[in-house]
């Protein structure tokens, strides 16, 4: 499951509200502590297929965090 990211103020509140909610799917996800590595972040949290075979967006074809989650959450749906 993806959060609508509008609500949040910031990428680190955003991040720390889905990290929960996807370890549901998997174990491990890291957390993210520094703000300007949002992209790397987003690529190693959903830079693989995911666990139902969907791709996701690629964080570093975007220069902010907002239009890439907002994308993510309106194209990927990870409960199938």
């Amino acid at each position: 499951m993806i959060i609508d990211p509008r609500g949040f103020q910031d990428v680190t509140t955003w991040a720390d509200f889905m990290v929960p909610l996807l370890e549901k799917e998997s174990d491990n996800f890291p957390r993210l502590d520094d703000p300007e590595r949002w992209q790397e972040w987003g690529a190693t949290v959903f830079g693989d297929v995911d666990p139902i075979g969907q791709d996701a967006p690629d964080p570093f074809a975007y220069d902010n965090w907002r239009e890439w989650a907002e994308r993510l959450f309106a194209t990927t749906n990870f409960e199938g």
